[in-house]
């Protein structure tokens, strides 16, 4: 059964049916809805591809060496290792044992030194507030009747009562010295900006330290208060704290020196104890080193001893160098079979390389194709195909066989051989694209027994007229663009998998290519791939590549849209393979 449709006008006379609408500038979007597709239209922009295309590599086996010169290596020997080892722990615990004892010698210290400066500042506080209240209940009178002198031989009283008291000051409401105990001091002269408040802070008086205690004197001057000023000596406080650093000083030389004669002794009695277990250690393991030596040098026969002496750890290396030993001859085995393999996959790509078209651009007429395969492994299950049919018309034909490996490769290069058989089955002008797919359906359902299946897309075009005559089976739609109008359409056509049943149905249609269309086909390991996180490469990205590279020769567009994919999955390996297949339809001549 055929069926017609239409990409362009074409003569009354041809039976034809609309494509869906194209739209301008637009991207398609196609959805898969069981085996065909449909196509949407959504606006979208791209970056333009990096020129470059997938590779797929077969890494071959390392072919053994000569054996390491084990002299050569140098080092510390395992015992010194234990043994310096063991040293270096035992200076660390004594050291920290030490640091712990100096940091808790020097706590103490600052511990008593802030309790003997507490109770010293306490003692100057109440002293001068004992002092500077007597003082100014009898000093109030004097003040208000300015006799100062007499004030002055109270302050020098006081000094000469406590010998902890260096200085006695007395401010009036003013802040005018008019008594001090000091007689090199000048009355008359301001506080200083000192405050009539209760305060104590440090000072310093004729090189010596103090502490100045405040007591504000009330003497009922219209002016405010007066002011008493009592110095306070630190010179016990100073000694005693010099005495308690001493003591600190002695305390930490005592920690060391007892820490470093412990250290020594706990160092030489570590080393004996590791000299003699690492002996009992590193024995067994050197005889197991020149059992492995021998393995390395092809003596399979080469087993381990019993490691008598030694711990459960190299009694169990000996154990299972012994099990390794006896599993080296069944690996060789292994390899030897894996190196077939690997021949034999190496020849199976090679044939189907040989039985695909090359990356060389194919022109035939007004017709210029260009397509390639990017397997996922070694070998791989998408192929194509294209010939010319007659003088005017070429076939192609794009495949994908579910599933991976050296049997799906082995189909598509029986797919691959079966069309071209396919074509000398009739007289050309008797071959469409029906017949093709028909008959490639019959040979992979006979070669896979309905084990193996293969989506399809067969077309037979010509070159001269743009008629194009598709069918499929299972695929997905080929994308059309057109460069001169940047519209979109697709071919889409109904179809089951190849290989299911002999009596499978399969139906053609036909379109008419206008001038400046490029037609894509694909197999779905190109739109599934996938970025970093997880979404698909999808048709519309496909589309918008056309759409952005349209302006480029088949194999231009062709290599911009697998550089665009890979730019798209970057850094993620490929899941399956991918085919892309590029035809322009240009003016006939």
């Amino acid at each position: 059964m055929k069926t017609n449709t239409r990409l362009a006008p074409v003569p009354e006379d041809t039976a034809s049916e609309p494509l869906p609408s194209r739209a301008t500038g637009t991207v398609p979007r196609y959805e898969h809805t069981g085996t065909h597709q449909h196509a949407q239209f959504t606006s979208t922009t791209v970056a333009a591809p990096v020129a470059g295309e997938m590779t797929g590599t077969i890494v071959a086996p390392l072919e053994a060496g000569e054996l390491p010169d084990v002299a050569s290596i140098r080092g510390l020997r395992l015992d010194q290792i234990l043994l310096l080892t063991t040293a270096a722990l035992v200076l660390v615990i004594v050291g920290l044992l030490t640091a712990l004892s100096a940091v808790s010698t020097t706590s103490q210290f600052e511990e008593a030194s802030a309790t003997f400066t507490e109770r010293t500042q306490n003692h100057a506080r109440e002293l001068g507030q004992t002092v500077s209240h007597t003082l100014a209940l009898t000093s109030a009178t004097s003040l208000r009747d300015n006799n100062y002198a007499f004030l002055t031989d109270v302050a020098r009283a006081i000094i000469a009562a406590n010998r902890n008291i260096l200085r006695v000051q007395m401010f009036d409401a003013d802040s005018l010295l008019v008594a001090d105990s000091d007689p090199d001091a000048k009355l008359g002269t301001a506080s200083g900006g000192r405050k009539a408040e209760r305060a104590i802070q440090g000072a310093v008086f004729k090189n010596r330290p103090v502490y100045e205690f405040q007591e504000p004197l009330d003497y009922g001057s219209q002016s405010g208060k007066g002011l008493i000023v009592i110095s306070y000596s630190l010179d016990e406080l100073q000694h005693q704290l010099h005495v308690l650093k001493e003591n600190k000083d002695d305390a930490l030389r005592t920690t060391i020196r007892n820490a470093l004669i412990l250290g020594l002794g706990f160092v030489l009695l570590a080393s004996v104890v590791a000299a003699i277990q690492s002996r009992r250690i590193t024995r067994p393991l050197g005889v197991l080193t020149r059992r492995v030596m021998q393995l390395a040098a092809g003596d399979l026969s080469a087993r381990a001893g019993q490691a008598t002496g030694a711990g459960r750890e190299v009694r169990t290396l000996s154990l299972v160098f012994n099990h390794m030993a006896e599993r080296i001859k069944v690996l060789l085995e292994d390899v030897r079979s894996k190196a077939q393999l690997e021949r034999e996959v190496s020849l199976a790509r090679t044939v189907q390389e040989t039985l695909l078209p090359g990356r060389e651009a194919f022109q035939m007429g007004t017709m210029r194709m260009a397509g390639v395969v990017i397997t996922a492994d070694a070998c791989g299950g998408d192929w194509w195909f294209r010939a010319p049919l007659d003088e005017q018309r070429v076939v192609v034909g794009v495949g994908d066989v579910t599933g991976h490996g050296l049997s799906t490769a082995l189909v598509a290069t029986s797919a691959t051989s079966g069309f071209a058989s396919a074509m000398t089955m009739r007289e050309p002008d008797q071959l469409n694209s029906q017949v093709l797919i028909s008959a490639l359906n019959i040979t992979l359902a006979h070669l896979g027994r309905g084990e193996y299946q293969m989506s399809s897309a067969l077309a037979v075009i010509d070159v001269h007229t743009g008629l194009i005559d598709y069918a499929a089976g299972g695929h997905p739609a080929a994308c059309v663009y057109n460069r001169l109008s940047g519209q979109f359409a697709s071919l889409p056509a109904r179809g089951p998998l190849l290989g299911a049943s002999v009596s499978s149905q399969y139906s053609s249609r036909q379109a008419q290519l206008r001038p400046g269309d490029i037609i894509v086909w694909y197999t779905d390991g190109l739109t599934e791939a996938r970025d970093a996180a997880g979404k698909l490469y999808g048709t519309q990205r496909l589309g918008a590549a056309v759409q952005t590279n349209a302006q480029l020769t088949a194999e231009g567009l062709r290599d911009a849209i697998l550089a665009d994919v890979r730019a798209f999955s970057a850094g993620q390996p490929q899941r399956d393979d991918i085919t892309v297949v590029v035809a322009e339809f240009s003016t006939a001549s």
